[in-house]
């Protein structure tokens, strides 16, 4: 891919859009800023953007009627929702609305970039695919369903991506954990256990000991864990689409398993 991804960030504060601006300058993106989010349907309108920042509180039109208003227009813009009120409900409405994720201010630099260029790095890879292939594969509604060879959302609280080696990268959406608050411990198969697909692989546990559990999306042996997760629990609600990757494995039926799961 030649062209670099155009970025829209849309906020009523004028410090906010200066200080993300500030945060992704080095990263190679096209960076347009706008104070409504009137004004950021015009922008899109005209031009060709590929991610959208977006405040939640804004006047006139707040967050959540802009996810509304760009659906109707049929946008393809993934979007981050960018909030100082999370609650699971704003996550749920949020990512029915197509939010690929949202950050909480006050948020610092390696927050916001990880979630952007993991953002970035997705829709890169879908456009070269959709480039080297006949087929027509499109983003779609992809805040619920990212389609690429190698980025997958399963339903609403799994994450995988099929690496070059053909092993699968498994990780926890957002949104599943969000209810827990803070997490005490996770608790990982350990490298070389063979996991069955729908079967309990993983459990989380809150400080206030509520527990949740996420069932393995696809059948395979564990061939790594990620330690950091052990470690340091909250990594995984912090950076869930980065350093809060939860296990890699070798897949036995992935391409029979993977239409199990609706993809």
């Amino acid at each position: 891919m030649d062209r670099k991804l155009k970025v829209l960030i849309v906020d009523d504060e004028p410090i906010v859009l200066k200080s993300i601006k500030m945060h992704l300058a080095r990263d190679n993106f096209e960076i347009v800023t706008v104070l409504q989010a009137e004004d950021a349907l015009k922008e899109l309108k005209l031009k060709n953007v590929d991610i959208v920042l977006t405040d939640l509180m804004m006047p006139e039109m707040d967050g959540l009627e802009f996810m509304a208003a760009m659906k109707k227009q049929k946008s393809n813009a993934q979007i981050i929702m960018i909030t100082g009120y999370a609650t699971i409900s704003t996550a749920i409405e949020a990512k029915k609305l197509g939010a690929f994720d949202y950050i909480t201010k006050p948020f610092t630099k390696k927050e916001l970039r990880e979630t952007v260029l993991r953002l970035a790095e997705i829709i890169i890879a879908t456009l070269d695919s959709q480039s080297n292939t006949s087929s027509e594969e499109t983003l779609g509604n992809q805040g619920q369903k990212i389609v690429s060879d190698r980025f997958r959302i399963v339903g609403d609280n799994t994450w995988l991506v099929r690496e070059e080696n053909e092993n699968v990268l498994i990780g926890v959406e957002r949104p599943f954990l969000i209810s827990l608050g803070r997490i005490k411990s996770v608790f990982l198969p350990k490298v070389g256990d063979n996991l069955r697909q729908g079967s309990s692989a993983i459990q989380f546990i809150s400080v206030d000991l509520k527990s949740l559990e996420l069932l393995s999306p696809l059948s395979g042996t564990v061939v790594e864990v990620n330690e950091v997760v052990l470690s340091n629990p909250n990594t995984v609600l912090q950076y869930p689409y980065g350093e809060g990757w939860l296990l890699r494995i070798k897949p036995s039926r992935f391409e029979e398993e993977i239409k199990v799961i609706g993809l």
